[in-house]
This record gives structure tokens, C-alpha cells and sequence, in this order.
């Protein structure tokens, strides 16, 4: 059974969503001890005035950090979920609570320890043991101004085995804390596995393993998806298709090694000249196809010449001094009465084919 948390819990945010649950679980163990405080007032244990202010001093210390998380200043700390200021305001109310009791400390404390036990699923083991050390400070503080101020209302016996028992909430505390730090750091790395798997995953679904540019499937889809849009905004879009000649003669001649090497650096040649928002792809083996968005005929042929220019008679390191290579080019503008893509796709290839350079 949940409780229906909705409206005191951040929705837009489930980090903050997590901490504002964390603070409330805590916020429950407090109206228990303001609770049980209660009880302690019917027995005279605890003076109705002491008890109003103990609640008050914990009313405005849960709203206080309330309103930070839920405000999202939080997040200027550098431990945004609170959980030392809330630790360090746990031990001083338990020290005040400790010293205003007239007996029966060891009801309370224990729901004190509760609190403190919070500090577990943030701090690590260095961090808990400090605040275990301020807790036994805060505590002995307390009992030890009992001792001097109102000494009939003082036990050794029972104070000590409350100082014994507090003690061993330290090294235990401490484990527990390590093992959870511990689990924490692994699971923020596997987090970080799973998404560089995810970025893997999604680069080979769009990428060319090659190139580095998007592959055949990738860039017809973008061509698709321009299309609609072009046809929605009455924007005109222009496809290239570049070939490179003569390729596998390379490859016959020089190895497939040098022939990917050759593609390598002419898809880094292309990347550069084309804009951010364009489409480059590898279509086929030598094949590639340049969708060009916003971009009437006229200019997507200069564009074309540039991209031509990067290839058709340059130096390529991976080939002998007097080898160059050849580039032809083909442009078909997007038009109304195209049926599909591929017909834009062909006209660019008979292109290409009839300027054959």
C-alpha cells in the first residue's frame, strides 16, 4: 500500500521526487517522537512547555528543509539530498530531547537512532562515523549536564548502557554505510555501461561502421522525413548523389585497405563542407548521397561543385603521387510529383551518369 504522496512530491524531477520521500519517511519518525513525547508528558516525565518547544524546534526544522527541496535550492549544495544538515540537526535535538527528560531516555533514543540510521543510504563510511562521534558527543553532552544540574534525575548505570549501546551504532552504522557506498558506485557504473551500450546500439543502427556518417537505411530516412517536411512548409529540397570512379580499380590494384582508408577521408572531406543541418550518408560502396534541406537546385549544384572539388583531382596520402581520384555528381531536386524517394534518388544517379566527368 502507497500513500498518495502526489502533491508534496516534485513531479517534473525523480531525483528531487526521491529525496522529498526521504525527507517525508524521516518526517514520520519525528511525529512519532513528538508523539511519544507526549506520552512521556502524562508521566511527568517531561514538562508540558518543554514538550511545545521540542515540537515547535522540530516543526521549523522539517519545514525549513522541506521548503528547500521543494524550492530546488537544494541543489546548490553540494550534496543536494541534505542528508548532513539533517543528520546534524537529528544529533542536536536529540541532545536538547536527552537533557530536558526527567527519566526514560532509552524510549526515545532508540527512535533517534532510527533517524540517524537515514544517514546510512548517502554517507559513506568515513562521513557516518564522524556523525556517530557527534551523536556520542550530543548524548554525553546532554547526560553529563543531567548529572551536574539535576542529579536525582540521573542513572549511571542506565546512562552508561545508553552511551554502550549508542557506541555500537558507530562501527555498525559505518559497515552498513561502506556496503552501501560500495553498491552505489557500482550501480552508477553500470549506469554508465548500459548508456555507452545504448549510444553503441544506436550508432549501429545509424551509422556506417566505416565512415563514421549515416548509412544507407539512416539516410533515406532523413531524405523521407525532409520530404514530408519540405511538401508541410513549401521548402525547397534538393538530393546529391556522388560517385566515386573508377573505385574498384583501387581496390583491385591497392588492396580494400586502402580503398577504406580512401573512403575514410573522402566522408571526412564531404563532412566538412556540408552544413549542420544537411544529410550525408554512405549509400552504397562508393556511392554517397547528400540531402540537402531549404536548398533550391541552383544552389545545391555549387554546393555539389565544392563537395566534387574535395575528391576530383586531389592528392589522397593512401595513393601514389600521379593517382587520383574521379567524382561524379548528380542533383535532382525534390518535386510535387514524385511518388517517392526513390524516384528522386534515380533521377540524381541518371545524373550523375550523364555528367560523368
Amino acid at each position: 500500500m502507497t500513500l498518495p504522496l502526489g502533491p508534496l512530491l516534485p513531479a517534473e524531477d525523480p531525483r528531487q521526487s526521491l529525496r522529498v520521500r526521504r525527507f517525508l519517511l524521516a518526517a514520520a519518525v519525528y511525529a512519532l517522537i513528538v508523539a511519544l513525547m507526549g506520552l512521556y508528558v502524562r508521566q511527568s516525565l517531561l514538562a508540558v512547555h518543554q514538550w511545545q518547544f521540542l515540537s515547535l524546534i522540530i516543526l521549523l526544522v522539517n519545514v525549513g528543509l522541506y521548503a528547500l527541496l521543494r524550492s530546488g535550492r537544494n541543489e546548490r549544495f553540494s550534496d543536494p539530498s541534505l542528508t548532513g544538515v539533517q543528520m546534524f540537526a537529528v544529533c542536536l535535538i536529540m541532545g536538547l530531547t536527552m537533557y530536558l527528560l526527567d527519566g526514560g531516555r532509552g524510549g526515545l533514543l532508540l527512535l533517534f537512532l532510527v533517524l540517524l540510521m537515514f544517514g546510512v543510504l548517502r554517507l559513506n563510511a568515513r562521513q557516518f562515523t564522524a556523525l556517530g562521534g557527534f551523536a556520542l558527543l550530543c548524548y554525553a553532552v546532554a547526560v553529563g549536564a543531567v548529572w551536574q544540574q539535576r542529579p536525582e534525575d540521573f542513572n549511571a548505570q542506565v546512562e552508561l548502557l545508553h552511551l554502550v549501546a549508542l557506541s555500537t551504532l558507530v562501527p555498525c552504522g559505518g559497515f552498513f554505510a561502506s556496503h552501501i557506498s560500495r553498491l552505489r558506485r557500482l550501480l552508477r557504473e553500470r549506469q554508465i555501461d548500459l548508456q555507452r551500450a545504448r549510444e553503441e546500439v544506436h550508432d549501429l543502427r545509424v551509422l556506417d561502421p566505416l565512415t563514421g556518417i549515416s548509412n544507407r537505411s539512416a539516410i533515406i530516412a532523413f531524405l523521407d522525413q525532409e520530404r514530408q517536411r519540405a511538401e508541410r512548409l513549401g521548402q525547397p529540397l534538393s538530393v546529391l548523389l556522388l560517385d566515386l570512379r573508377q573505385f574498384k580499380r583501387i581496390n583491385r590494384e591497392f588492396g580494400h585497405r586502402t580503398g577504406d582508408e580512401i573512403l575514410r577521408e573522402v566522408a571526412r572531406r564531404f563532412r566538412r563542407c556540408v552544413r549542420d543541418i544537411d544529410g550525408l550518408g554512405r549509400y552504397g560502396g562508393e556511392e554517397f548521397l547528400v540531402v540537402l534541406p531549404d536548398t533550391p537546385e541552383e544552389d545545391a549544384r555549387q554546393l555539389g561543385g565544392r563537395l566534387t572539388e574535395c575528391v576530383q583531382g586531389q592528392r589522397f596520402p593512401q595513393l601514389p603521387a600521379r593517382q587520383r581520384m574521379r567524382c561524379a555528381m548528380g542533383i535532382s531536386p525534390v518535386l510535387e510529383s514524385d511518388q517517392d524517394i526513390w524516384q528522386v534518388i534515380e533521377r540524381a544517379r541518371a545524373d550523375s551518369e550523364s555528367t560523368d566527368t
